[in-house]
């Protein structure tokens, strides 16, 4: 695959639209306003993409799905795993003290459905722009450096490139970074590609 300067305008773009959707959901959630950096677009393979974002954060809170119907790939919400629990402890407000077993518990059940919350919106404001069905599964929560996560998908010995979208999202008042991630396998990547190509003909 190759991308072209107008393919790689349009997926900045798409992937623009997505990211600010679950942005906005984020801003509400935490009554903050959110920046978020313009969305970078390479071709990797998944391995390549675990170590650049090895690059960095250390040991990282994830809230991850894969993606099926239309498109196969995964999207996640990645945090620092100091930041989920400052996001924790923003929506725990002051209710009652927990257990520390309890806690951690409700900690991880919070950050998946606040990750199921901000990965269904940007997944479903990509599929509208693209005019695709996007299926997800259930969100899983795991914590573990960048290559851990991407260890499954490198598992695919034939690793070819895929498609990468990331972004960085800031809650700077209470010093909360994240970014938003979507990686598609080569199949997907050249069917995003076709209906990318088909909306620049369009803007023609």
């Amino acid at each position: 695959m190759h991308l072209s300067d107008a393919q790689r305008d349009v997926l900045t773009e798409l992937g623009n639209i997505g990211i600010s959707r679950a942005a906005s959901q984020l801003s509400m959630l935490l009554n903050e306003p959110i920046r978020i950096a313009v969305p970078r677009v390479e071709l990797c393979t998944a391995s390549e993409a675990g170590r650049y974002l090895e690059n960095n954060s250390g040991e990282l809170a994830c809230v991850y799905q894969r993606m099926s119907g239309e498109l196969n790939g995964r999207i996640a919400l990645l945090l620092p795993s100091r930041g989920s629990q400052l996001l924790f402890q923003e929506l725990l407000g002051h209710a009652a003290p927990l257990h520390a077993l309890d806690l951690r518990a409700f900690e991880h059940e919070a950050m998946t459905e606040i990750g199921n919350i901000l990965i269904s919106s940007c997944v479903s404001a990509m599929a509208d722009m693209l005019e695709l069905r996007i299926d997800v599964s259930v969100p899983r929560y795991a914590e573990a450096t960048a290559q851990d996560l991407f260890n499954d998908a490198a598992l695919d010995r034939a690793e070819p490139p895929a498609l990468l979208i990331h972004t960085e999202l800031t809650a700077a008042r209470r010093g909360l970074e994240g970014r938003i991630l979507l990686m598609l396998s080569a199949a997907a990547a050249e069917k995003v590609m076709f209906a990318v190509q088909a909306l620049i003909l369009a803007a023609e």
